[in-house]
């Protein structure tokens, strides 16, 4: 981990709340930046448990952090300790980032505006109008849908768990009261081929195949076509069983490091938001970075 050269009461404090953390690059990612940059901060990891928020927040608070972030499984649960969403936080119900103004906590979802980036500019895919295929409807799910839906999709399906149907109506429901009709969703793996022979674009917003459970895949891939679009949001290990064994049938893929990548760079830019000059951060170096790593 690079740090910064000083670590007087000046040094800015960034971090990172869920759990497990041990994976996560994020301190990989941003301290590249700050020492890039030159900006006198660091960012650090803290296992917290659903039951420690209400115990870390004023704490990092007193210690004047300026922004965190937020992963699983808080993204959903850490909302009704905060003081105000922004319209994205609002509007995913699922919040990433957080960061204080005024003596306010303040949360918002950088996850789906990262995740249409990389599709975009990595992916090389334009998702205006095209089915897709979702599989989750956790915190990654809801900035992902969310913001493929402001991006233009043509329609989003979401498959999960007879578990999970209660989050997967909830979510569905949401997304058509943004836009009407633009979502359904099933939890029968029968109907999977004919869902998938109907779409164009399958995103895994689950955990499944990520580390240590690596032979997992969310469904299974015999059914993909060269004409899909994988995308996943695991990125330990970069290169899951699911975008090894879509590369195999010949479709375009996209890891999930490039959501993380980018959902950082709009991290770190709302934490910096209120700065003159602004601050811009280095995403060259917090890409590489990353990959490094990986």
């Amino acid at each position: 981990m690079r740090l910064p050269k000083t670590h007087w009461g000046e040094t800015e404090m960034y971090g990172l709340i869920g759990t497990p953390l041990r994976k996560s690059l994020s301190a990989v990612m941003h301290n590249a930046n700050f020492a890039s940059i030159g900006m006198n901060a660091v960012y650090m990891p803290f296992e917290t448990e659903e039951d420690g928020m209400k115990r870390i927040l004023p704490a990092l608070e007193s210690l004047r952090f300026k922004g965190l972030n937020v992963t699983m499984p808080l993204k959903q649960k850490i909302i009704p300790l905060l003081d105000e969403l922004d319209e994205t936080g609002a509007l995913c119900g699922a919040i990433n980032t957080l960061y204080w103004k005024k003596s306010k906590l303040c949360g918002t979802n950088t996850d789906g505006v990262g995740f249409v980036r990389g599709l975009k500019e990595q992916g090389g895919y334009d998702p205006t109008g095209k089915p897709c295929l979702m599989f989750g409807a956790g915190g990654a799910a809801r900035g992902v849908a969310f913001a493929l839906c402001e991006a233009g999709v043509g329609s989003i399906t979401l498959f999960g768990r007879v578990s999970s149907v209660e989050r997967i109506r909830k979510l569905a429901s949401d997304l058509n009261s943004c836009k009407a009709g633009i979502c359904a969703y099933f939890t029968d793996s029968a109907q999977l081929p004919f869902f998938l022979g109907q779409s164009d674009l399958v995103v895994n917003t689950t955990s499944v195949g990520m580390f240590p459970n690596v032979d997992e895949t969310p469904f299974d891939t015999s059914l993909l076509e060269s004409r899909h679009m994988v995308c996943d949001v695991v990125y330990v290990p970069h290169d899951t069983k699911l975008l090894k064994e879509a590369e195999a049938k010949g479709c375009k893929t996209l890891p999930g490091y490039w959501m993380m990548i980018w959902q950082g760079v709009e991290a770190f830019l709302r934490w910096t938001q209120e700065r003159k000059p602004a601050v811009v951060p280095d995403a060259e170096t917090m890409t590489k970075a990353v990959l490094d790593y990986l």
